[in-house]
């Protein structure tokens, strides 16, 4: 073999090898960037404020309170009450008369519906896709701050707030409806995306195992049979119910007739107060980004129907 032929298997070599350690760090990055995500469902903060990007939270632990610019920079912290009044001073009126806010599932975070976020702001709602403690506070306290951050978009100019909530974040939203008379704003239309609004057999399964109660904690029985009976369905404008499934067996086969891996399609329904209902082909996490979802949240929250 000539030297030239030599000089071209080392540069071919060099090559691939440079190949070789670009694409193994793009995917070191990709692995911590999916890490630093998964990270976030263990959050001990709430938010309860939200406005043009600027978020009040508070800590699940302490009660301490701090204001977020919309870079995530904290500006100040100190009692709810006071950040929440400086952040009406600083953040920019969203000026929308319809408003929207988004709630995760348990262990999720705000990243599941960012896509469901981003279309409904770009059809006029001013959005809260609000983060909270799912795995270390009761389904009530989380309530409470949905409600709060409703109140906040009323008081901006919004006719009425309505709900989206992925999972638990379903039953969240129906327990801060629930509220809105006694806090002050008017309640719009409620979508549920794969909400266990009968509870989930699955979880009443695991309910008394200790590892899944110390990690999903009190939020955890809230998904069983026994704990979703006890939320309210509010008096609202309406109710969409989109579930996850196959349009057959499910995804799941342990589990019975179609579901979408975690929750069953007939665990989803609420027959009597339901006013429309939709089928995803899609599994229980993915769904709240996928674009059945998305068109669910527009189609309903802006004419109050869903595609069967």
């Amino acid at each position: 073999m000539d030297g030239a032929a030599l000089d071209s298997l080392a540069v071919d070599g060099l090559a691939a090898d440079k190949v070789t350690e670009t694409t193994a760090t793009i995917w070191q990055a990709g692995s911590l960037r999916r890490v630093r995500r998964s990270m976030r469902a263990f959050t001990p903060w709430t938010d309860l404020w939200s406005r043009s990007g600027w978020l009040v939270q508070a800590h699940c632990s302490t009660g301490q309170a701090r204001l977020l610019d919309p870079f995530g920079a904290v500006l100040a912290s100190g009692l709810a009450g006071d950040c929440i009044a400086l952040a009406a001073r600083v953040a920019r009126p969203a000026g929308c008369r319809r408003a929207v806010v988004l709630l995760h599932g348990l262990g999720h975070h705000t990243g599941g519906l960012a896509r469901v976020a981003a279309a409904l702001a770009d059809h006029g709602f001013a959005v809260a896709n609000l983060g909270y403690a799912s795995l270390r506070q009761p389904l009530e306290a989380h309530a409470r701050a949905a409600s709060s951050a409703a109140r906040a978009l009323f008081e901006d100019g919004a006719a009425e707030v309505a709900f989206v909530g992925h999972s638990l974040g379903g039953l969240v939203a129906r327990a801060a409806m629930a509220r809105a008379g006694e806090d002050g704003w008017r309640a719009g239309r409620l979508l549920l995306l794969g909400s266990p609004a009968r509870g989930a057999g699955i979880a009443r399964a695991v309910a008394a195992l200790p590892p899944y109660r110390a990690l999903t904690g009190a939020c955890g029985q809230a998904v069983t049979p026994a704990g979703a009976a006890l939320v309210p369905v509010p008096d609202c404008r309406g109710i969409g119910v989109v579930a996850g499934g196959t349009g057959g067996r499910g995804y799941n086969p342990l589990l019975p007739g179609d579901n979408d891996g975690i929750v069953t399609v007939a665990e989803t329904r609420l027959p009597e107060c339901e006013d429309g209902f939709a089928l995803v082909r899609a599994r229980h996490t993915p769904l709240a980004a996928s674009d059945g979802a998305i068109r669910a949240a527009i189609g309903f929250l802006e004419l109050g129907r869903l595609a069967a």
